[in-house]
């Protein structure tokens, strides 16, 4: 448990925290970029979280307090309307907002602090660990019998009609629904799941992060979910689908002669053939095949450069010195434009891996990259 978020409940609201909760950071295997398009997607919750200190007021105030900021951000029940003032304290303020809309009683306000393991706009997911920390929380704290699912879509909504981001449903599943040393085999179409166990003998997943300060990722976000539903409209005429990933790689020939954009054609061919490369990484999983995982991970991470066109300069750099540092694959995992990148490598070369990426990253770059071994880990929890 974070002692810092405890030490620091203590110190502003003079008095012990009565409930402690953290929610894990997350990484997707692989499926990126498809599960707002209906595809099969592979998440698991890593060893590094979002904690919360929470206790009770006798009002309707919400006291919203982070550990790496100096200000109280406050509100009143009564007031929770979205403005374009708000910072980070919009995700929670938004569980509070959504859950009221519908129905949800909340009589009285929480003193809440946060602390956090997990670097922001890292491509790690921070901000659905924090939805989903605070949707568990309240749920926990006023008894409103939310399960994991229902903790999950409620997350979604927030992001989605408050924070004004058009995510899909893959972080906050993960994130509620993690399971110890095991991924999330997601249908995003469908929510429905099974666990695949993590179990990769001599080889692990790490993680590498860029460092590099992401600006507008919301609106390069929402700029390709609107390219896919673009497409997604056009194709329809055509095909009897809901969803891009419901198309099969052998439709692609004849789905470049009905796409007269080319930049739509390459966005429906990255989903298409990362739906794809799921099913093979699953079976390839079951089979111990390190080396086609390692060389899905390099496919996966090329479509997402170029044809997706969301990684740049700083995940490319990580791609190609993971390479060259013996890792068997890499690839870039979130939402791109920086953030973070995952290597599968032996466990016994981590050091000299380590060493070498960010030796080689700092060379091509010019700024420190950062890398970790994780564990798998469970889902948002009460301590």
């Amino acid at each position: 448990m974070s002692k810092l978020a405890i030490e620091q409940y203590k110190q502003i609201f003079k008095s012990e925290p009565s409930y402690l909760y953290r929610a894990p950071a997350r990484i997707n295997l692989i499926g990126e970029h498809i599960d707002y398009n209906g595809g099969k997607v592979l998440p698991a919750c890593i060893s590094k979280y979002i904690y919360a200190s929470v206790g009770k007021r006798d009002d309707e105030q919400i006291i919203l307090k982070t550990t790496f900021d100096g200000d109280l951000r406050q509100k009143s029940l009564q007031n929770l309307a979205f403005n374009n003032e708000m910072g980070w304290e919009k995700y929670p303020l938004g569980v509070f907002y959504i859950l009221k809309q519908k129905g949800y009683e909340i009589p009285f306000g929480l003193n809440i602090v946060f602390d956090s393991e997990i670097p922001m706009a890292s491509g790690l997911s921070s901000s659905a660990a924090l939805l989903d920390l605070t949707v568990y929380l309240v749920s926990d704290i006023y008894a409103l019998g939310l399960d994991r699912k229902q903790i999950t879509l409620i997350a979604q909504e927030v992001e989605n009609s408050y924070c004004q981001l058009k995510s899909g449903i893959m972080d906050q599943a993960i994130i509620a629904l993690g399971k110890e040393k095991h991924a999330l085999l997601l249908d995003c179409a469908s929510f429905t799941y099974t666990y695949c166990p993590m179990d990769l003998g001599d080889y692990e997943f790490v993680v590498m992060q860029t460092n590099k300060p992401r600006k507008l990722i919301e609106s390069k976000y929402n700029e390709r979910v609107d390219e896919c539903q673009r497409a997604l409209a056009i194709l329809k005429n055509h095909y009897s689908i809901n969803n891009l990933a419901e198309l099969k790689v052998s439709d692609l020939k004849k789905v470049e002669s009905l796409l007269s954009d080319a930049l739509l054609y390459k966005r429906v061919r990255h989903v298409v053939k990362e739906n794809q490369r799921v099913y093979d990484f699953i079976e390839a999983m079951k089979k111990g095949d390190v080396k086609t995982l390692g060389r899905l991970l390099n496919e996966s991470h090329l479509s997402l450069k170029e044809d997706y066109e969301v990684t740049g300069q700083h995940l490319d750099s990580l791609y190609e010195v993971a390479l060259q540092a013996n890792a068997l694959g890499a690839r870039m995992t979130g939402a791109g434009f920086g953030g973070c990148a995952i290597a599968l490598i032996k466990k016994s070369d981590f050091s000299s891996f380590a060493c070498k990426v960010k030796e080689s990253y700092k060379k091509d770059i010019g700024i420190d990259a950062d890398v970790y071994e994780v564990d798998i880990v469970d889902g948002v929890n009460r301590l």
